[in-house]
């Protein structure tokens, strides 16, 4: 017998891979219960509505995306380079010619109401970079912990940008460098 926590991983994982590949205003929740090979009203016994299941995949992509975050940094040789290890992951991701851009992003722009929990997800996603990259500030002893890590952070969603919209598949590189330069001179 299926557990309603594997029942529940399986309606997120066929919501993610449809969002995914055909966005998140696109796909109905038909689409997602006949993927998930559930019925309609298992969906709505674990998530009320499209939006909270749209923020239930952000928050699994958040925890998987901080975890490979993590890794890259704690592989990292001295706190600077933890620190310069957001560009070094951003780098590996743009490397893959399906790069479309942050999930979180791209859905943040799907829904304009800041209070839709889709927003309170993407929200949430970016203060907990936003709080790590804040750690790895102190611990590189930067002059300003805080606006260390808000610029190393708006260098990566830059990166990204430019990334998606003019194919530069080197933007991290050049992202990492300046966040270089803003560490030279605290």
């Amino acid at each position: 017998m299926t557990t309603p926590e594997a029942t529940r991983a399986k309606i997120v994982a066929a919501a993610a891979d449809l969002f995914t590949r055909c966005g998140v205003r696109a796909v109905g929740v038909n689409e997602i219960w006949r993927a998930a090979e559930v019925a309609k009203s298992t969906l709505y016994q674990h998530f009320r509505s499209k939006d909270e299941l749209v923020a239930a995949v952000l928050r699994q992509r958040n925890d998987a995306w901080c975890a490979r975050l993590r890794a890259r940094a704690a592989a990292a040789k001295g706190p600077e380079e933890r620190l310069l290890a957001i560009f070094d992951l951003l780098a590996e991701e743009f490397a893959d010619p399906a790069y479309r851009g942050s999930d979180l992003v791209n859905v943040a722009a799907e829904y304009p109401d800041p209070d839709d929990p889709v927003r309170a997800a993407v929200r949430d996603h970016k203060r907990e970079i936003l709080r790590y990259l804040t750690e790895l500030a102190e611990a590189a002893e930067a002059a300003d912990p805080e606006k260390t890590a808000a610029t190393v952070l708006t260098l990566a969603d830059g990166a990204a940008c430019a990334r998606v919209g003019l194919g530069d598949t080197g933007a991290a590189g050049l992202a990492r460098e300046a966040a270089a330069c803003l560490l030279a001179h605290r």
